[in-house]
């Protein structure tokens, strides 16, 4: 395996890997993942994170033209059954150093929910966002929260979804706080955003890994 060779700071050339189905596509896709750090490496220096991205987040980048394959090959890097059946959103992931998505066709087909202006290499900067979010818990998983809260923060580091300026209705608010199931990402991110006009990003971090999180949130929405 080739080793990430630095471009700038929190940039790196990673290998490749792709189907022949792919390969005229393979400059394309390589600029898609040079932006999604950019993305990342950007947000990281606006908030004072610049060292956490020092060293690159992944070694190797694997996409697929088939779901199926994308799924067998999850399962395989993330130590999962390869009979698990991800959901057919499900199009990209970052797991023991190695970053899986479906090609941008199948994206796009699959969650035409996502589809907006740089949609594809906001869905990579995603998954680099939450390894970002973990070297800022310095390794703790346990303390990013619950599931609308570490899918916020992805979605607001990677700017996904931030023309949507829909209101949120309170009971709307309450139900995507106490819900345990992953329902809507674009009102998470339209939640996400509505709470750092409260507090800092870097408080409601703070707070989220926390048995109080969501009562605390009570006192501020």
């Amino acid at each position: 395996m080739e080793k990430p060779r630095r471009i700038e700071e929190g940039v790196y050339r990673v290998q490749l890997v792709l189907p022949e189905s792919l390969e005229n596509e393979r400059r394309e896709l390589e600029l898609f993942l040079l932006g999604a750090q950019k993305r990342i490496a950007n947000f990281s220096e606006l908030h004072g994170w610049k060292d956490l991205t020092r060293e690159s987040f992944f070694d190797l980048t694997e996409i697929y033209d088939r779901k199926e394959a994308f799924d067998r090959a999850l399962a395989k890097v993330a130590g999962a059954s390869v009979q698990i059946e991800f959901p057919k959103t499900y199009s990209a992931a970052l797991e023991n150093r190695v970053l899986m998505a479906v090609s941008p066709v199948l994206y796009s087909e699959n969650y035409p929910e996502g589809i907006e202006k740089n949609s594809y290499e906001k869905l990579l900067a995603h998954e680099i966002a939450h390894r970002l979010h973990i070297r800022i818990l310095k390794g703790n998983e346990d303390a990013m929260g619950p599931i609308w809260f570490f899918e916020g923060f992805a979605i607001y580091a990677a700017d996904q979804f931030s023309q949507d300026e829909s209101p949120l209705e309170s009971a709307e608010i309450q139900s995507i706080i106490s819900a345990s199931t992953r329902t809507s990402y674009r009102k998470y991110g339209i939640l996400f955003r509505y709470l750092i006009k409260k507090v800092s990003v870097e408080e409601l971090i703070e707070h989220a890994g926390k048995a109080d999180f969501e009562s605390w949130l009570q006192e501020i929405i």
